[in-house]
C-alpha cells in the first residue's frame, strides 16, 4: 500500500475512534460520570423502560453525527499534513478513561496504536520469522503449520516487546499474530524462560501452552507437564490482579488431558476441590447402595460385596457435596461422634425413603445421575497428529474415569453437575440446630423451613441418639483413683490369705521340718550325747527331673499320675491350682496342655504320657 493509501487509512480509524469516543461522551451516562461532584441522583428515576434507552440514543446520534462530519472535514483538508511526532506522544487522558477498564478500551488503544506504531512488511523481519511466514504460505493442515512452525523458532530468541494493548484472541497460533505481536509474543517468551516475564497476555500465555503440548520448550512427559503447571499458576495470579480476560481454566484443562494422554498421575491436576467433591458423591452413593442392600429393596448382583461406609464417613461426603463446611460448627467440633452418628442416620433413612416414593435415588437428586459421553482429549490444541495409544481407563479423581477402547474416548462420571448442594446444606443445618437443643448446647441456630417428613427423622435420630449416650453415661463405670491405694492393699492381704504354703516365699521344701541352725547346749552336769542320726527321707516314686520349674510336690503329682497312683495332695492345698501350674510350667516344652480332669479327679492326656515320661526320665 502507498504513502497516500496509508494517510488515508490512518485518517479513516482516527475518525471513527473519536466518533466513537465522542458519541459516548455525548450520552447522559458519561455527563453523569463527569459531572458527578456537581449533581445528585435525587432526579432520576430508579428503573428506565426501553423507550427511555431508545430516546436517548437518537438524541446522543443527533449530536454526535454534526460534529462528526465537521471534524472529517477539518481532517480531509490537512490529509498530508500528519504530524507524526506528535501523534507519537501518549494521548491526554479524558474523564471517560478515568472510569473505563482497560479491558474495554480496545477500540481507542486501536487507534493510539495506529498512529505510533507502522506494521514491518515481512521482508522486515528477523530470517527465523521470516521463514516462520513462509510455512504459512504452503497449504499445511492448522495443527501440522503450527508445529512445524514451533520446532523451527524452538530457540528463537528476541527483544522487541510489543507496545500497547494486548487484543485478546481465541485459541491463536503464530498465524493470528501480525508482525509487531510475533516479535513480541518471541520477546515476551524469551523474558518467561529466563523468569523475568512480569506478564502472561492471555494469547500469549495460550500459545506457549500448545508448544509445552507438542513438546517444544520442554521434554515430554513430566517436564512439560510441571512447565504447564506453572504457567497455569501464573496465570491464576493474574486472575487475582483482575487482569482478563482469563484463560486459566483452559490451560488447567489441557493439563489435566495431557497427563491423561502421555500416562502421567493425572490426580495432581485436579483441584482439591474436584477431588473432594467426586470423593463426597462416591461415599454417599455407597451408602445408599449397602442400606438398600441391607432392607432388600434392591437385589445383590453376583459376587457383589457391599461395603457400606462409617458413620464418620457419611458426615464428611456430606460436608463436601453441600455448601456448607460442618468442620466450622462449634458443636460438631465439640461432639463429632454424636453429630456423624445422626447425620449418618437420617441420610440412611433418606435414601430408603427416596427409593420407595420418588423416581430418583436420594444422591441422584442431590447431584444428579451417571453421565458417559465421548471425551476429546486436548481439545482446541493445534496437534500434528491425535493421541492414541493402548486400551486403557484412567482414574482422573473419585467419581471420574476416562478409557480409551477400539478407538474411541469415553469420560464416566458420577454425577452430571458438580454444583454443590444447597439442599445438603440445609438439612445439615438443620441438623446441628436440632442437636443443639438436645444437648443444651450453646446459642440456638435460627430454624429454616424443612419438609415436615424431613423434619421429623433429624427430631427423631437426635433424640434417640441423646437417650443413647445417656444410657451409656449411667452404666459407665467410674474408678477413684484417690481409693487406688486401698484397694491395692485389701488386695494383698486377700491374696496373703489364699496361698497355700508351698507358694509363701519362707516356706521350706520338702516334707520333713527344717531343723534348727544350731542345737541347744546341754545342762551342765550331763554329758553330751550324740546326735541323733537324722532318718533319711523317702524317696520319690519317679526320678529327679530337669530344671522345669516345678515344686517337689508338683513333681509327686506327676510321678504318681505316671506311675497310675493316687495323687498326693497335703491338707489346705488346692489341687486344681496346682494342675494348672503344671500345665502352664510345661506348656513350652509339650506345646499343649498335658493334664486334664476326668470323673476320678486330674489324669495325663493319653496322647503326651509317653513324652511326658520319655522326657521325666531322660
Amino acid at each position: 500500500m502507498d504513502e497516500d493509501g496509508m494517510s488515508h487509512l490512518e485518517d479513516f480509524a482516527r475518525s471513527r475512534a473519536e466518533e466513537i469516543l465522542e458519541q459516548i461522551l455525548s450520552s447522559r451516562a458519561a455527563r453523569m460520570l463527569v459531572t458527578e461532584s456537581q449533581h445528585t441522583y435525587s432526579d432520576q428515576p430508579i428503573l428506565q423502560t426501553g423507550a427511555d434507552f431508545a430516546r436517548e440514543r437518537a438524541k446522543s446520534r443527533q449530536e454526535g453525527r454534526p460534529a462528526a462530519r465537521t471534524a472529517r472535514g477539518q481532517r480531509a483538508e490537512r490529509r498530508h499534513q500528519v504530524d507524526y511526532a506528535a501523534a507519537s506522544r501518549p494521548a491526554q487522558p479524558t474523564p471517560f478513561d478515568e472510569v473505563i477498564p482497560s479491558w474495554l478500551s480496545f477500540s481507542l488503544e486501536t487507534s493510539r496504536y495506529s498512529q505510533r506504531s507502522v506494521e514491518p512488511a515481512d521482508s522486515e523481519l528477523p530470517p527465523t520469522l521470516r521463514e516462520l511466514r513462509r510455512l504459512e504460505g504452503e497449504g499445511l493442515r492448522s495443527g501440522e503449520l503450527f508445529c512445524r512452525q514451533a520446532r523451527l523458532a524452538a530457540m528463537f530468541e528476541d527483544s522487541l516487546p510489543f507496545e500497547g494493548f494486548h487484543p485478546y484472541r481465541y485459541l491463536p497460533t503464530y498465524k493470528s499474530l501480525g508482525n509487531l505481536e510475533l516479535r513480541g509474543y518471541f520477546t515476551w517468551r524469551t523474558a518467561w524462560r529466563r523468569g523475568t516475564a512480569a506478564d502472561a497476555p492471555a494469547t500469549y500465555a495460550t500459545i506457549l501452552a500448545f508448544e509445552l503440548i507438542n513438546g517444544v520448550g520442554a521434554a515430554p512427559g513430566a517436564e512439560a507437564l510441571a512447565r504447564l503447571h506453572q504457567l497455569e499458576q501464573r496465570c491464576a495470579d493474574e486472575d487475582a490482579r483482575g487482569r482478563g480476560p482469563s484463560v486459566t481454566m483452559d490451560i488447567r484443562r489441557w493439563e489435566r488431558d495431557y497427563a491423561i494422554c502421555v500416562g502421567l498421575d493425572v490426580r495432581q491436576t485436579v483441584p482439591e476441590a474436584d477431588r473432594s467433591f467426586g470423593s463426597g458423591v462416591e461415599t454417599l452413593r455407597a451408602m445408599e447402595h449397602a442400606e438398600l442392600l441391607a432392607k432388600g429393596l434392591i437385589e445383590s448382583q453376583s459376587g457383589e460385596k457391599a461395603s457400606a461406609p462409617t458413620d464418620d464417613e457419611v458426615m464428611v461426603a456430606m460436608g463436601n457435596v453441600s455448601t456448607i463446611d460442618v468442620s466450622r460448627s462449634p458443636f460438631v467440633r465439640a461432639h463429632q461422634e454424636s453429630f456423624a452418628a445422626v447425620a449418618a442416620a437420617v441420610a440412611r433413612r433418606m435414601a430408603v425413603h427416596c427409593n420407595r416414593r420418588r423416581k430418583a435415588g436420594w444422591v441422584d437428586g442431590l447431584v444428579g445421575y451417571r453421565t458417559s459421553w465421548p471425551f476429546t482429549p486436548l481439545a482446541g490444541v493445534p496437534l500434528e497428529r491425535g493421541w492414541e495409544g493402548p486400551d486403557r481407563t484412567v482414574r482422573v479423581c473419585p467419581g471420574q474415569t476416562v478409557s480409551y477402547r477400539f478407538g474411541r474416548w469415553t469420560e464416566r462420571l458420577a454425577y452430571s453437575t458438580t454444583e454443590r448442594s444447597r439442599d445438603l446444606a440445609r438439612l445439615l443445618r438443620a441438623i446441628d440446630r436440632q442437636m443443639r437443643i438436645d444437648w443444651g448446647f450453646g446459642h440456638p441456630l435460627k430454624d429454616q423451613r424443612l419438609p415436615r417428613y424431613l423434619d421429623k427423622m433429624v427430631v427423631e435420630e437426635s433424640r434417640a441418639q441423646h437417650e443413647r449416650e445417656k444410657e451409656a453415661e449411667r452404666r459407665r463405670f467410674r474408678v477413684d483413683l484417690s481409693k487406688l491405694g486401698g484397694i491395692r492393699s485389701a488386695a494383698a492381704v486377700t491374696r496373703e490369705a489364699l496361698l497355700v504354703d508351698e507358694e509363701r516365699e519362707d516356706h521350706a521344701p520338702g516334707d520333713a521340718v527344717a531343723e534348727p541352725a544350731s542345737a541347744p547346749l546341754p545342762p551342765a552336769g550331763t554329758a553330751a550325747q550324740p546326735p541323733a542320726a537324722e532318718p533319711a527321707p523317702e524317696q520319690s516314686a519317679s526320678a529327679p527331673l530337669p530344671d522345669n520349674g516345678l515344686t517337689t510336690q508338683e513333681q509327686d503329682i506327676l510321678g504318681a499320675l505316671l506311675a497310675h497312683k493316687s495323687v498326693p495332695v497335703a491338707m489346705g492345698t488346692s489341687v486344681d491350682m496346682l494342675v494348672d501350674s503344671i500345665n502352664e510350667k510345661l506348656f513350652d516344652l509339650m506345646g499343649d496342655t498335658v493334664l486334664e480332669f476326668g470323673e476320678d479327679g486330674p489324669a495325663i492326656v493319653e496322647d503326651y504320657e509317653q513324652d511326658l515320661r520319655g522326657y521325666l526320665q531322660s
